[in-house]
């Protein structure tokens, strides 16, 4: 399973929680509220001292669910002092934490090999509304490269009144820090030490929109790391220079590799002259004998497992594939770089003025002299298709001395094309066949082909069915069809029942559109969020109707063509005897467009959708001789 599969796989997922996000709210008081946290940070002799505390009022049964309490810990971030008690709405203390309460338990995951994280648990809930559930613990780290990465918000749902945030550092430690929407901050230097404070609520529940922005930058947050660290290696964060060397060096040694290893390597490209041709048979070699398992461990999961062990176990994490494949292509004398992303569905933006750890994920770049190769070194895509969990984002290229921002190549237009060719028979009125011959590029063919190899030919029925399937159609066969592993589209053909696009009004019958899947953009009276396209929309139809036995072509649609700064649309109709053809093309420009921008960019969404949905052919019944 790739990281991209893991994010894929919870699309149908988002898809179910969107639907129950848009239900509206029975009444204005939230399941809960966070009265109040508190965050105190102390270093003392290069370890950092943490208490977390948490006052927080649960209004009713829906709300017990935030009573349910997991706190994260590691070997290398030791957790003690778990309190908690509930006080009733008059305030009286009714319940007390005892020791046997606290369960503990792997936090391993299912894609996980092994992980050096654990959680300790405990529930406490009250039976009379509303109450309020109050814990604290305390947390000591040994080693470490970032102080917080702080957000008093435990929901999107559930309001913060107060929160605040302490560190308590000697005068000489040096730290940088980033926040935003914070009330206030204070820095006070006291004898040998400087304290830092800062204040920040949350009010505003965040909304579910589509194409808008990463969440994270609506709510409040404060990251602070230290200049100088010590994290297996001595590091800095003075820049992005000196995080690249640290970085670098925690790499290094570990690109040994078996001999049997170096000459099974040599016997596959033995007869090849061309760099980019050997990088493409040893990517189609890691793809086939490795497979993607996340290993969590030693020094916080930030550094890989050698080549070596991947090349005798044959599995490893993003970070261990990427180390083990930059060491294969090192040995055949080919350069490349370990490169960090912040990889995801939806580009979060790295603040290139604050050097730290904005990553998730591990890629590799391979300059060549007329072209750069980009490898996710856990997918099983095509080869050189980064796709969209990391395109056109800014990378960090890890080098000796020498590491440096780049950016990966955005998706095209024709990179993200979906194509469809359907062909409408009508041999009875109420006998209409679509056949349909779909083309997926883009996020749908990375969705279809991770669907094609990881589930079985039932659920993936299933699944086609109620996701893939236009509406209207009732679906009767349908074939998947990969391509060449070095393809990056996936076909889809089958045939399905269409009665509904065809309406009978009394001697007419009017033939609807096979619609756009569009976006379901908001009204711009009710849209709180700018739009964020990370990569184009582009979708193209070829429709082909027959017009049913005894009727004639009455009225055929005019073309048309709408034109605007956010894309494009247009529309043509043919008619070739009995069989009246369409054509139509819809593109939507990648961009970020504003709330000011939002009421032109929703009208011409909207253009569309109204031209796609009340469009009709409309025939006449013959009359008889």
């Amino acid at each position: 399973m790739t990281c991209k599969t893991i994010f894929s796989s919870l699309n149908i997922i988002w898809i179910v929680v969107a639907c129950l996000n848009a239900i509206p709210a029975v009444a204005d008081v939230p399941d809960a509220i966070l009265l109040h946290h508190q965050t105190d940070l102390f270093v003392k002799n290069n370890k950092l001292y943490i208490s977390r505390s948490y006052e927080l009022k649960i209004n009713n049964r829906r709300g017990d669910q935030y009573a349910a309490i997991s706190i994260p810990y590691s070997k290398m971030n030791k957790v003690s002092k778990i309190e908690a008690f509930i006080k009733d709405k008059e305030g009286i203390t009714v319940k007390r934490l005892k020791s046997g309460d606290i369960k503990e338990r792997s936090s391993i995951s299912d894609f996980s090999f092994y992980e050096d994280n654990f959680v300790k648990e405990f529930t406490m809930i009250h039976n009379v509304y509303p109450y309020t559930l109050c814990y604290s613990y305390q947390e000591q780290e040994d080693a470490f490269f970032y102080l917080e990465h702080w957000s008093p918000v435990i929901d999107n749902d559930v309001p913060t009144l107060n929160a605040i945030l302490t560190l308590d550092v000697p005068l000489d430690y040096k730290i940088a820090h980033s926040s935003h929407l914070v009330d206030s901050s204070t820095v006070d230097t006291v004898g040998m030490r400087v304290k830092y404070c800062w204040k920040a609520s949350y009010g505003d529940q965040l909304e579910s929109e589509i194409h808008s922005p990463h969440k994270s930058i609506y709510v409040p947050g404060v990251v602070i790391v230290p200049n100088k660290f010590k994290f297996d290696q001595e590091g800095s964060f003075a820049s992005w220079k000196t995080y690249g060397n640290w970085l670098y060096r925690l790499l290094d040694g570990l690109s040994d590799l078996p001999e049997d290893e170096k000459q099974h390597i040599r016997s596959l490209i033995s007869n090849v002259k061309e760099d980019k041709e050997k990088i493409r048979i040893l990517y189609h070699y890691l793809q086939d004998a490795t497979r993607y398992i996340y290993i969590g461990i030693e020094t916080g999961g930030m550094k890989p497992y050698p080549a070596s062990y991947v090349a005798v176990n044959k599995y490893g994490d993003c970070k261990a594939l990427t180390n083990y494949f930059k060491s294969v292509l090192s040995y055949i004398g080919i350069p490349s770089f370990y490169t960090n992303v912040q990889a995801g569905d939806l580009i979060k933006k790295i603040d290139e003025q604050f050097p730290s750890m904005q990553f998730n994920h591990v890629i590799l770049c391979v300059p060549l002299q007329h072209d750069t190769v980009w490898l996710d070194c856990t997918s099983h895509g095509p080869f050189n298709y980064l796709g969209t969990f990391t395109q056109n984002r800014r990378v960090l290229l890890i080098d000796k001395e020498n590491s440096q921002f780049k950016k990966t190549p955005a998706l095209s237009k024709k990179d993200v094309l979906d194509s469809r060719t359907i062909q409408v028979n009508c041999e009875k009125e109420n006998d209409i066949i679509a056949n349909f011959h779909n083309t997926y590029k883009g996020e749908s063919f990375e969705i279809l082909s991770d669907l094609n190899r990881s589930v079985n030919d039932t659920r993936k029925s299933e699944i086609i069915r109620k996701y893939v399937i236009e509406s209207g159609i009732e679906l009767v066969d349908f074939n998947l069809i990969p391509s060449h592993r070095d393809s990056a589209f996936i076909r889809l053909n089958y045939t399905g029942k269409a009665n509904k696009l065809f309406k009978k009004y009394g001697n007419e019958l009017l033939i609807s559109l096979v619609p756009f899947s569009i976006p379901a953009f908001k009204d711009p009276k009710n849209r709180k969020y700018p739009v964020q396209l990370d990569y184009p929309v582009n979708k193209l139809d070829t429709i082909r109707y027959q017009i049913p036995l005894g009727y004639q072509l009455s009225v055929l649609p005019k073309n048309q063509t709408v034109s605007s700064d956010f894309g494009n649309y247009s529309i043509r109709f043919v008619q070739n005897n009995m069989e009246i053809e369409v054509i139509k093309n819809f593109v939507l420009n990648a961009g970020e467009y504003t709330l000011a921008q939002y009421g032109d960019f929703y009208k011409f969404v909207k253009t569309v959708y109204d031209i796609e949905n009340n469009s009709y052919i409309i025939t006449k019944k013959q009359d008889q001789p």
